[in-house]
């Protein structure tokens, strides 16, 4: 399969958009300037994609509406004592010409590899998991295999029980689904099947971080652009000739077309009234789609106490699916900070908690593994799904659905109302390349949708002939 840019049909806005601003300079002197508005609803990787593009092509009105006070969306780059730190999207997922890491590269924004099998992992009293169980585990998935549309906690509870594992067997299991499966898909499994989490594509190569935090990409994109935050779009009206969009303040944005770029989540949860109202297969998609929550509880120690060069720490606790997997963050800054996970229900059921309990409840499955822990300095914890902006952290496809409800919620309405956003992206979903490629996707929908809209009988603009290449 091929990969990259070209494949993925971006070809010249790809390389706009991964390269220097001279170049992006040079594309919009030799466009022909194209003055209907465009908005878009959301600053997140996709909506600035998908701005940068159509400014990158001639297009010099675009505006860019954000709800919060910040942009990026689910990529949020904090500090944590100083230290730059990633409370959403942490990882580029395979960065064999991937674009993301291409604007790294361009843009010489650090990244270092992830080595999952650099891990260590300890049951409950700290007692490491040396022995070998992959038996055990490849013994699930062939058993999975024959019941492809079956919940995994379902087939989990039979195979167990078959199977006569032993006590710290059935542990072991129920934390690598858990972590490679809960974590990865930030859904429980009793929400997911074999069929639901096999769709997709995988970008070769190896996983990687940015030690100085995903916000270097989303800042490079939003150069130039005419962002607006603090402006939450609740009405999207496109029965007119032209589009409206009205935010919770009042304020009103009239444009030829929309692209909007909001959390599958905010979706869900109605925020945005369109009208008319959204016709019946995007609801359909809408419901069909699950929102997921992967949180993070994020600590800055006054020394490392744990193995400082062991990149994952994995923990079999008491309860399953809670504090599982931890990644040491020493490996990539130098500094003692750790980040912890928890995901599906667990993920959702500790934002009901204080902080003080949440950072309660991490140190002593620290002191569980490690025995003593070193003063805590700095916390942060993150609570996805009472954002009101997302509303969770990334999609997935449950039981009984289709990875085709990422396709049927990318389609435009009326070529006029356009999606983008990782959950619009078939092949790609949950991922901030996912994402990006879907705003390209959008920006090239609008400039085809206005060309044919403002286009003389045969002639096609320069706009959208770049887009295609």
């Amino acid at each position: 399969m091929a990969h990259g840019l070209s494949a993925a049909g971006i070809g010249i806005t790809g390389s706009i958009l991964t390269s220097c601003g001279a170049l992006r300079t040079h594309h919009q002197a030799t466009v022909e300037a194209r003055r209907e508005r465009v908005a878009i609803v959301g600053a997140g990787v996709a909506g600035l994609a998908a701005a940068s593009a159509l400014r990158a092509v001639g297009f010099d009105d675009v505006v860019v509406l954000e709800a919060r006070d910040r942009i990026g969306g689910r990529i949020w780059t904090s500090n944590i004592g100083g230290h730059p730190i990633d409370l959403g999207a942490s990882w580029i997922h395979g960065v064999d010409g991937n674009p993301i890491a291409g604007i790294a590269a361009d843009n010489d924004i650090q990244i270092l590899p992830t080595d999952y099998d650099n891990a260590s992992t300890y049951f409950h009293g700290g007692d490491a998991a040396n022995r070998s169980r992959d038996h055990v585990v490849t013994g699930f998935w062939s058993f999975a295999r024959q019941h492809p549309r079956e919940s995994l906690h379902a087939l989990y509870d039979r195979y167990v029980n078959a199977s006569n594992l032993a006590d710290e067997d059935r542990q072991y299991l129920a934390y690598v689904l858990n972590t490679a499966i809960e974590h990865e898909f930030a859904a429980d499994i009793g929400d997911l099947s074999l069929s639901s989490i096999s769709g997709g594509e995988d970008w070769p190569g190896h996983d990687a971080l940015l030690p100085g935090g995903y916000s270097q990409i989303t800042e490079f994109l939003a150069s130039g652009l005419d962002i607006r935050t603090g402006q939450a779009v609740t009405r999207i009206d496109y029965q007119g000739t032209e589009v409206v969009l009205t935010s919770a303040g009042g304020d009103r944005v009239d444009a030829a077309t929309v692209v909007v770029t909001v959390p599958l989540g905010v979706l869900k949860e109605g925020v945005i009234e369109f009208v008319p109202d959204l016709p019946a297969t995007k609801h359909r998609a809408i419901d069909s789609l699950g929102m997921g929550v992967l949180n993070k509880t994020c600590l800055q120690f006054d020394e490392v106490f744990w193995p400082e060069d062991v990149e994952l720490i994995g923990h079999i606790g008491t309860k399953p699916g809670r504090w599982a997997e931890t990644v040491n963050l020493f490996v990539y800054t130098r500094q003692p900070i750790l980040m912890m996970f928890n995901a599906g229900a667990y993920g959702a059921q500790i934002e009901a908690m204080s902080d003080a309990q949440i950072k309660g409840e991490a140190l002593a499955t620290l002191a569980d593994m490690f025995g003593s822990v070193a003063p805590l300095r700095n916390a942060l914890i993150t609570r996805w799904q009472s954002d009101p902006w997302s509303y969770g952290s990334y999609s997935y496809v449950p039981v009984g659905s289709s990875w085709i409800q990422h396709e049927e919620l990318a389609k435009p309405i009326d070529d006029r109302v356009l999606f983008a956003g990782e959950a619009t992206h078939e092949d790609f979903p949950a991922t901030v390349h996912g994402a990006y490629l879907s705003g390209i996707r959008a920006a090239r929908e609008v400039a085809t949708y206005l060309e044919q809209r403002t286009r003389p009988l045969g002639k096609r603009t320069s706009s959208s002939r770049l887009l295609e290449q």
